[in-house]
């Protein structure tokens, strides 16, 4: 029989938990008035990492249910283990966070508990610690602190309590017994070692692919975007076919034939200096027509790191908070950054702006982390909407080509962009990055966001026509240094021909990191740098979020080996995109691949200054070099890898 639930209990007996291990398995009985059920475990190996995986990973693990006869055995042959109540486990919980909560006045602390719920933790006047859901911290609180689920449970194990002379081994119990909670905790006095133990398996573990139903519905709100866009943006829409139009044709008169790349042995690294950064940015100015601004920034890196920095800012808005994403997903973490600015557009301006296909698309797949029981919203858009004063525009897709920009800006003073949307994969599954930045350069970001606004609305074309500046620069100061923001947009692909002429120009390393690796123009460039000398590394995820660009990268990663470039494979799905050529970075919403370099819309942010680049080196590649596999021989494939990388080019 099932393990009694809470409701069990209270229709008889107080019940009865006993525990056995056996090795690595662990058995628990739960007896009450009703009966009694039996359930095993096996405990993962893994302790040191939390990745969920279809609810089983290193902290937590599934109790399955078994029969009477067969526990009887494992009863027989283990060793009991005690067991306590709920009152144990609140204490040991209270102490963890008494830990976790920082001493000094004003400032707290975001904790992930389980990637399913977020805490922040403060101390009152009177020193005593609270907890509250992290999007409802007090604003006068910073945080300072973001402690991931690991970080937690090694606090929470130097926690345990002493047992001299005893078996160190407890099992505690909980109290929830929700149908897809964590009844039971197990813990290692000896080693710190804890494992949550969830009640119900959860299935599948891949996510919800896209139904047939979803696909249509699609289809048809791609049909509706293109009479939207013929009334409201008819020049954009011409001038989007016709730059589509442009980039076949190119693409089809100027192939790129990795066979005629060079076949003499892989030449030594230069040993020489890196280009000249000075002459470099000068030349960009004509390159690109863009100008350099001026500027700080700092490196949000993964969910943990930028996150709790966004809900503290926006917590703390005086006057308004601007979204650009390309996704806002329908997802459980999605739904709490949600209830955060409908909180909020009650006091101060908020403007989302959300690109309508790919927040359609996300919303029809479930992260494979989502708990099992969460019941989505059908419109994120109508959502943010109800009971509130936001203001949202979805922004078209003419030609299927999108808006991938992914910018945030609070009080028209600190600016966010990068590769991350809002949900779950974003907070929890994904390694990614946003940059925080402030300076002069917010102001063109937000320009960039009032224009992409104009055009969203009734007779877009006409709105962008008469657009005028609305935000003055801030003045430089003495702690701001250049930088440069750079776009793709129809017919101006600035981020490609910046990247390809520093991909040319670079004499001594290019650090690359990117999800989509599918341009030939690019691969084609990278293999003609090792050619010359320079050092070139590139990481990509092990899987991505696409089965089609898993293939294509594949092959990307064989072409680039062949040529002495060094691949690295991160352990994962890394979506951070960033590059770095001799002492000049390059990093945002861009990826490698044809929609982001020619067609959809996007926002990347450059730089050569020195102390950036550093910190981009310490804080994201060297990390990412060392815990990434590094190829040293090409990976198998097959026919439909070419059939996949075929389809790639095309996107």
């Amino acid at each position: 029989m099932p393990l009694p639930s809470a409701t069990d209990t209270l229709e008889a007996a107080p019940r009865v938990v006993t525990a056995f291990m056996f090795r690595d398995r662990l058995g628990v009985a739960v007896s009450t008035g009703s009966g009694t059920g039996y359930a095993v475990v096996t405990l993962p190996a893994v302790a040191h990492e939390f990745v969920t995986v279809a609810g089983n990973s290193g902290t937590t693990a599934r109790l399955e249910v078994m029969a009477a006869a067969p526990f009887e055995v494992l009863r027989t042959d283990g060793v009991a283990i005690e067991v306590r109540g709920p009152r144990a486990w609140q204490a040991l919980l209270g102490a963890t966070l008494e830990q976790l909560a920082p001493l000094e006045d004003g400032r707290g602390a975001i904790i992930d508990i389980l990637h399913q719920h977020e805490l922040f933790l403060y101390r009152d006047a009177a020193g005593t610690v609270r907890a509250v859901p992290s999007v409802y911290k007090p604003a006068e609180i910073e945080v300072a602190q973001s402690r991931d689920f690991m970080q937690v449970l090694a606090v929470m194990g130097r926690q345990l309590p002493e047992r001299p002379g005893a078996d160190s081994r407890l099992l505690f119990e909980t109290g929830d017994d929700s149908d897809y909670g964590y009844p039971f905790v197990y813990a290692d006095g000896a080693s710190g070692r804890i494992v949550f133990l969830q009640h119900t398996p959860t299935e599948g573990g891949t996510g919800q692919g896209l139904s047939l139903g979803s696909a249509v519905g699609l289809f048809s709100r791609t049909l509706m975007d293109h009479v939207r866009v013929a009334l409201n943006q008819p020049v954009s829409s011409v001038a989007r076919l016709f730059t589509l139009a442009v980039t076949s044709t190119v693409d089809l008169a100027q192939p790129h034939t990795f066979m005629l790349a060079g076949q003499q042995p892989v030449p030594p690294l230069n040993q020489g200096p890196g280009m000249d950064l000075v002459a470099w940015e000068q030349s960009l100015d004509a390159l690109t027509s863009s100008e350099q601004s001026a500027g700080q920034v700092k490196y949000r890196v993964d969910g943990a790191g930028f996150f709790p920095r966004l809900i503290d800012l926006i917590s703390a808005a005086r006057e308004s908070v601007y979204l650009r994403v390309y996704i806002f997903d329908n997802d459980d973490y999605a739904l709490r950054i949600a209830d955060l600015l409908k909180r909020r557009s009650a006091d101060i301006k908020v403007k989302v702006q959300v690109d309508g296909l790919g927040t359609l698309g996300a919303s029809q797949v479930q992260a494979a982390s989502l708990p099992p029981d969460y019941q989505p919203p059908l419109s994120m858009v109508n959502y943010l909407q109800a009971d509130s004063s936001i203001k949202v525009r979805v922004l078209s897709n003419p030609w299927l080509a999108g808006d991938h920009t992914k910018a945030i800006v609070i009080d028209g003073a600190t600016a966010f962009i990068g590769g991350m949307n809002i949900g779950r994969e974003y907070r929890y599954d994904w390694h990614d990055m946003m940059v925080e930045t402030t300076g002069p350069v917010v102001a063109q970001i937000v320009e960039d966001f009032h224009r992409a606004w104009a055009r969203a609305g009734l007779l877009g074309d006409l709105q962008g026509l008469f657009q005028q500046k609305q935000v003055a620069p801030a003045a430089v100061t003495s702690d701001d240094y250049p930088l440069r923001l750079l776009y793709t947009r129809p017919g101006n692909s600035q981020i490609l021909r910046a990247q390809i002429a520093a991909i040319r120009n670079a004499r001594q390393h290019i650090y690359l990191e990117n999800p989509y690796l599918t341009s030939d123009a690019v691969l084609y460039e990278l293999t003609q740098a090792r050619r010359r000398g320079v050092d070139v590394r590139v990481i990509i995820p092990y899987r991505s979020d696409s089965g089609a660009i898993n293939k294509s990268n594949a092959l990307a990663a064989n072409t680039l080996l062949n040529h002495g470039v060094r691949v690295f494979i991160y352990p994962g799905m890394s979506h951070l995109k960033a590059a770095l050529y001799d002492g000049w970075a390059c990093l945002g919403s861009a990826n490698f691949d044809n929609l982001s370099l020619r067609v959809n819309r996007e926002m990347n942010l450059a730089t050569s200054h020195e102390p950036a680049v550093t910190a981009l080196v310490e804080q994201v590649f060297q990390p990412d070099f060392e815990r990434s596999l590094e190829l040293e021989e090409p990976l198998p494939n097959d026919w439909s890898h070419y059939l996949a990388e075929l389809l790639a080019d095309l996107l």
